[in-house]
């Protein structure tokens, strides 16, 4: 018996202090992004990842147990559906159909409150006699117990028909994502002679308006934007610098007051020979998520993440 001047301690206490000890030599529980450093891009979670398919923009619930993302089967080449995967017992499940996704929808964004969830789709628009063949942006909500309602098209002035004698995918818009001010961001191809630009829309009333592109946009194009939960960092995709490190690259630009700063390059080798893109963060923001295709470029997407220290943000 453990003896401490003239004092005994009595024998729960001591079989509480061989439990303490117990505890602390077991490994700590597993977490939805693990528990070892990531400092150089990773697979995430390959064990709910299907051979063949390409996987891309990820989104997690606030707790971090909840994944939303697309699913394209035949390379780059089939119809994209969001899928949706949990962390339980300490594993990601395998993907499976998201219950408002029927096909060809894309960049699913979770609010940080996990009650609604935007995205990108070619389903039919009511009204908008032309919008078959093109991206619009879509909302649904989840109710108090947690089921997911019927999506809506997103209010406002961001969706746009496509002019009925043009077959490029002019006025198409995917990417959504809310700022903390609650501005919707996007990309859209506002002219099909160029590529794509990224704009951003005032939240009025619920409604979505007086969207405008933003200053960094070049006569590349620009796409998939993500922002760091405190607002402070844009992140996004684009194929706009014939130097850039692969066939299209992650860049990163600061917010400056109103205006977000000259982009920049991520670091290698989050950017590589191949082609990387459809950015975003953890709710926590200690790490970053991104697709590429650096396996076997030009040919399906993977989802790689990193701790957020390695973009060299600060």
């Amino acid at each position: 018996m453990l003896r401490v001047g003239s004092w005994t301690p009595p024998p729960s206490l001591c079989v509480g202090l061989a439990s303490l000890l117990l505890s602390a030599c077991e490994p700590p529980p597993p977490t939805p992004f693990g528990t070892d450093s990531v400092t150089e891009p990773v697979p995430f979670a390959p064990e709910r990842a299907p051979t063949g398919m390409s996987e891309y923009g990820i989104t997690f619930s606030p707790d971090g147990t909840e994944a939303y993302y697309a699913r394209q089967g035949g390379g780059r080449r089939g119809r994209p559906q969001i899928m949706v995967s949990r962390f339980v017992d300490g594993v990601w499940t395998p993907g499976e159909p998201a219950p408002f996704s029927t096909g060809w929808e894309e960049a699913p964004f979770l609010t940080r409150d996990g009650s609604r969830l935007f995205f990108s789709s070619r389903r039919d628009v009511p009204g908008q006699e032309y919008a078959r063949g093109n991206n619009n942006l879509w909302v649904v909500e989840r109710s108090q117990e947690g089921a997911w309602g019927t999506p809506t098209p997103v209010e406002g002035d961001v969706n746009k028909p496509r002019p009925d004698d043009d077959d490029a995918p002019a006025m198409s818009e995917s990417g959504p994502v809310l700022l903390p001010g609650g501005e919707l961001l996007y990309s859209t191809t506002e002219d099909f002679e160029w590529g794509a630009d990224l704009y951003v829309a005032e939240q009025v009333d619920g409604a979505f308006v007086n969207p405008r592109p933003l200053s960094l946009n070049t006569r590349g194009a620009e796409t998939s934007p993500a922002v760091s939960p405190d607002g402070r960092f844009l992140v996004f995709q684009a194929f706009r610098e014939l130097s850039a490190t692969g066939e299209q690259d992650l860049y990163v630009s600061e917010r400056a007051g109103p205006r977000w700063s000259t982009p920049r390059l991520l670091p290698e080798p989050i950017n590589s020979g191949a082609s990387d893109g459809y950015p975003s963060f953890s709710p926590d923001g200690r790490y970053f998520f991104f697709a590429s295709d650096r396996r076997a470029p030009g040919s399906s997407w993977s989802i790689y993440y990193v701790e957020t220290s390695a973009l060299e943000l600060d």
